[in-house]
């Protein structure tokens, strides 16, 4: 606060004319920030500009993921909200009666090998109070807020494997709107994203293991692995193999080319043109029936040159040239009934022990595209006659901010089924060899015990049956006969998810050393 009060002081004294472009680099640990103070005709005070930098290069300090208390949820983390819970989905009909149990398994805290990694929204209290763009430290954040927004949006991608969602030094919903200086902005967002490319590169080399990776995410969240998808994946190819999808939900500004899905933000990792395509962006926005999605405003990041300076973005938007993407593979321009409406059980007294209820059949969607910037999904509530389903959507529609944002809390409930069809296509599709593995549980061997660290054997085995354990990236690790006891030794696997082949079927087994 002393030194902020000095520099304002300072401000009010002082004022030159500087060069148009000063540049500071920011070394700290593996990161390397870039802040550019683009000035072009404006007057700004020489010595604000060495406060503010000076402000933000203490700001910039990684925050330490080997700490528990950093992360929302981590495999190594116990008695978190989803630790234990159960993911079931009941589908509730109009008379608020259960007519299907969909089962899943809850593995955020088992090696699968895949792994979901969630950058969650803006989450903090007293949302509209917060009037300056600036950062929230993690000690001022809501703790349970912030793991049960994780667990309402992203709960259910749990089902395939470890979910890892760190906590980092929210931006203030100004940085977003009130965009009053570029480099503002810029160095706002930087600490946020040096929060999450921190976490990012403490999972993958303490935890990911040749693992796949689930990247998921929302609003403000959606920017910083927006962010990361370009600093971190977009000229590593190792990675890229790796990415299942990439999740980037909630904002209006996923670009690229015309009539082309890559070179806009990202210049490798394309978006995707077949629901089981790998290694690729979704990305999607909600709106009422009747609104017109709007286009990216100035205060958007993709507008910000310094986010591109930065090697946050691979090119500034260009709103006369770049168009801007939404899904339209599982819900066309043709409107059609919404799948399974998602939202948490919390209360309900319909669902049984279910953690999540969807009602089928209470909305319509569709595609729309105004114009090459303004795209998103419309959605109408029709409920049956006699309907009792509540709607959820509709709270939404009092919030002032409705006749710009539209249901965009409640982007996930909207599109999380259709997100897990396409992503148990693409988890088919990127592993020949584990085609069924994570997303169907009728295996037609049983596999004992598992998980397992040393031996595992196989019921109802034949003498001498050859046998074959497959890894996550679909290669053959072992290849032999069962024993006299139909078991085999895994000593020397590495912990994970395997398949089991034998002459008689298939079967899933984690190894948990």
């Amino acid at each position: 606060m002393i030194l902020s009060s000095l520099c304002i002081t300072i401000k009010l004294k002082f004022s030159y004319n500087i060069k148009p472009f000063y540049t500071f680099l920011v070394q700290k640990s593996n990161s390397l920030f870039i802040l550019n103070i683009m000035t072009k005709n404006y007057k700004i005070s020489y010595l604000v500009a060495i406060c503010f930098f000076f402000i933000n290069f203490l700001s910039f300090a990684q925050t330490n993921y080997n700490l528990m208390s950093n992360w929302a949820f981590h495999p190594n983390k116990t008695g978190t909200l989803l630790d234990g819970f159960n993911i079931d989905i009941a589908v509730i009909d109009k008379n608020l009666n259960t007519t299907t149990v969909i089962q899943n398994t809850n593995n955020s805290m088992i090696n699968t090998g895949v792994d979901v990694f969630f950058v969650h929204p803006t989450v903090l209290e007293n949302m509209g109070s917060f009037t300056e763009i600036e950062t929230i430290p993690i000690a001022n954040q809501n703790t349970f807020m912030v793991a049960a927004s994780i667990r309402g949006q992203a709960g259910l991608l749990s089902k395939y494997g470890r979910m890892f969602a760190p906590r980092y030094r929210q931006a203030t919903p100004p940085t977003f709107i009130n965009n009053n200086s570029d480099a503002t902005q810029a160095a706002t967002l930087g600490i946020a994203y040096s929060d999450i490319k921190a976490a990012f590169l403490n999972y993958l080399e303490n935890h990911n293991n040749g693992n796949k990776i689930i990247i998921a995410s929302h609003s403000q969240g959606a920017y910083l692995a927006g962010f990361l998808l370009k600093d971190v994946f977009d000229s590593n190819p190792d990675l890229q193999q790796k990415l299942v999808v990439a999740v980037i939900a909630g904002i209006v500004s996923n670009y690229a080319n015309p009539d082309l899905n890559t070179g806009g933000w990202w210049q490798n990792i394309p978006f995707c043109t077949q629901q089981n395509e790998c290694g690729c962006v979704m990305s999607w926005r909600c709106y009422k029936e009747g609104q017109i999605p709007p286009a990216p405003i100035n205060s958007h990041p993709c507008l910000n040159p310094i986010v591109v300076s930065n090697g946050w973005a691979n090119s500034q938007i260009d709103l006369s040239e770049n168009w801007t993407m939404q899904d339209s593979l599982y819900y066309t321009d043709e409107s059609s009934s919404l799948e399974n409406f998602i939202i948490l059980r919390n209360n309900a007294t319909y669902g049984g022990n279910a953690g999540y209820v969807a009602f089928d059949n209470l909305y319509q969607i569709r595609h729309y595209r105004a114009s090459l910037n303004q795209v998103g999904f419309l959605v109408q509530h029709t409920p049956e006659i006699s309907d009792l389903r509540p709607n959820y959507l509709l709270d939404e529609e009092s919030n002032p901010t409705f006749s710009t944002l539209g249901y965009h809390q409640k982007d996930y409930n909207i599109y999380t089924w259709a997100l897990l069809e396409q992503i148990d296509m693409k988890l088919n599709n990127c592993n020949t060899e584990l085609s069924t593995a994570i997303v169907d549980s009728n295996f037609s061997i049983e596999i004992y015990p598992n998980p397992a660290s040393d031996c595992v054997y196989i019921k109802n085995f034949k003498i001498n049956e050859q046998i074959s354990v497959i890894d996550i990236m679909g290669k053959v690790v072992f290849s032999g006969y069962l024993n006299e006891k139909g078991g085999i030794s895994i000593e020397l696997l590495k912990e994970g998810f395997y398949l089991i082949r034998t002459n008689s079927g298939i079967g899933k087994l984690v190894i948990s050393n």
